[in-house]
């Protein structure tokens, strides 16, 4: 067999390649691709016959799995993973990135999951449009490695495909977290492995978000920004910060904008810091990992409950007026109102 090496731009990968590529991993080639750790090989796990040859390829013992790649969280959805306040400290910390995180999933199975940073092997698995599962590009117990030459010098004429993104940025393995165990394990030492020693110990302190709250309008720039703003401050004010998650985002809203002035006013009035702020879309897996979704209006409501059925009853409506386009007195009015009502739901926010 005479393996195809394909040369491509780490930061700029060529979209036609990979999706030839990615269709040639769907009728069965099996294909090495770099990461930010190191290179792996990996195919779709539809195609048995490829699963095969790659324990084969290894020598790599039966029961050991291969990790699932992912190329976004709807990934995790489809996974059936048994989220939890851990998973999503975790993976808000290090994905994408160079950790892989052992969870369980509906069927009561331990899997492994890496959502990798590395532009290649990300568009590599978005086109492959079904579950992928990759392990490290080299023989059991041998080094990884972190460059194509080092695939070929594994695997040399027996790969489908390698793709040749350069040197990989870490050159070490990831580190594998058992999010499983209480507090979380690290299975295997690698990139970033100091940080996420620290993510486990302020696990094992209590001192991370157990719970997330999401505040939702329409455009995300003015009346869920209030919300998430207020309550980051009192959170912070009662020395909770460190407790809750709190989010927003828009029915209708355009990813990276800015809050108005207004609303930059009427929090700067209130002594209520809110930098760096940046608007986003409502997605599905942000509304189905919330614990509390709080909403403006009934439409809003629809919206959220249509876009993800499951978190229907996380769902709590505030009913306050939109202030856009309107005078100051307006958007104070409804900080005031959103104030006033989070105030009689606290009980609920905090328990």
């Amino acid at each position: 067999m005479q393996t195809e090496v394909i040369k491509l731009n780490p930061r700029r990968p060529d979209t036609e390649t990979l999706r030839r590529v990615a269709l040639s991993v769907l009728s069965g080639k099996i294909v090495a691709f770099p990461t930010e750790t190191v290179y792996g090989i990996g195919t779709c796990v539809t195609q048995q016959e490829a699963l095969k040859r790659i324990y084969a390829l290894k020598k790599r013992e039966s029961a050991k799995q291969l990790s699932y790649h992912i190329d976004g969280l709807g990934a995790v959805e489809k996974l059936g993973v048994r989220t939890s306040s851990v998973f999503r400290f975790f993976r808000k910390q290090f994905w994408p990135g160079p950790v892989t995180l052992i969870v369980w999933n509906e069927k009561e199975e331990k899997i492994g999951i890496r959502y990798p940073k590395n532009e290649i092997a990300s568009l590599l698995i978005h086109h492959c449009g079904e579950l992928f599962v990759a392990t490290s590009a080299n023989l059991s117990g041998e080094a990884s490695p972190k460059n194509a030459k080092d695939v070929m010098k594994a695997f040399n004429g027996q790969l489908d495909v390698i793709l040749d993104g350069g040197p990989c940025d870490y050159a070490e393995d990831s580190t594998v977290v058992d999010l499983t165990a209480m507090p979380p394990q690290i299975l295997r030492r690698g990139a970033m492995a100091g940080d996420v020693e620290k993510a486990v110990q302020r696990v094992s302190e209590g001192r991370f978000p157990r719970k997330k709250i999401l505040f939702a309008c329409t455009g995300n720039t003015c009346r869920s920004p209030m919300a998430e703003a207020w309550l980051r401050h009192e959170f912070k004010k009662k020395g909770l910060e460190e407790q809750f998650d709190v989010s927003s985002c828009g029915i209708m809203a355009r990813d990276g904008g800015s809050v108005t002035m207004e609303v930059e006013l009427v929090l700067k009035n209130d002594e209520v810091p809110f930098g760096g702020f940046r608007s986003q879309l409502c997605r599905r897996e942000e509304v189905l990992e919330s614990d509390l979704v709080f909403v403006m209006t009934p439409q809003h409501k629809q919206y959220i409950a249509s876009l993800c059925p499951p978190a229907e009853s996380k769902i709590v409506m505030l009913d306050v007026n939109d202030p856009i386009g309107l005078s100051i007195e307006a958007y104070q009015r409804s900080y005031q109102d959103i104030k006033h009502k989070l105030m009689q739901l606290w009980e609920e926010i905090i328990k």
